[in-house]
């Protein structure tokens, strides 16, 4: 979670109650190679209405600071429609053609090529990424 009141070299997860520290911490440093310096847990009692029956279960939430290197990687690039608004759109128009109603597929693909342009663009954005880190992972 990127939490505005944090400093840059604290991250905040929301993992679950059965996860400890060192769990943690061992998770952080052999997985994504980060130099963990402290990990702070809480846990969040559970939500429940009896009325509603609404209940949600407890959970932990965990502060980790990490070393004075690490920087939060680049926000992604959001697409402009999602693949549920470009389905919902197909199937509307179905079954508008279903009824009678004239058909305009134009406005589907636009947003389908839109969204193929954006995720193009994104993919280049990793691709770059991953070969900077491979580079200097290299040095």
């Amino acid at each position: 979670m990127r939490t505005p009141s944090l400093p840059p070299n604290k991250v905040a997860f929301r993992i679950p109650t059965n996860i400890n520290k060192l769990d943690i911490k061992d998770y952080l440093t052999n997985i994504y190679k980060l130099d963990v310096v402290d990990v702070r847990t809480m846990v969040y009692a559970a939500e429940s209405q009896i009325n509603n029956q609404r209940y949600r279960p407890s959970y932990k939430k965990a502060i980790v600071t990490l070393g004075d290197d690490f920087n939060y990687p680049p926000r992604p690039i959001e697409l402009k429609y999602s693949d549920a608004e470009l389905f919902r759109e197909d199937r509307k128009s179905r079954y508008r053609k279903l009824a009678g109603w004239k058909s305009r597929p134009i406005r589907v693909l636009v947003k389908q090529e839109e969204n193929y342009k954006l995720k193009e663009e994104k993919d280049k954005q990793i691709k770059e990424r991953n070969l900077d880190v491979e580079k200097s992972e290299g040095n």
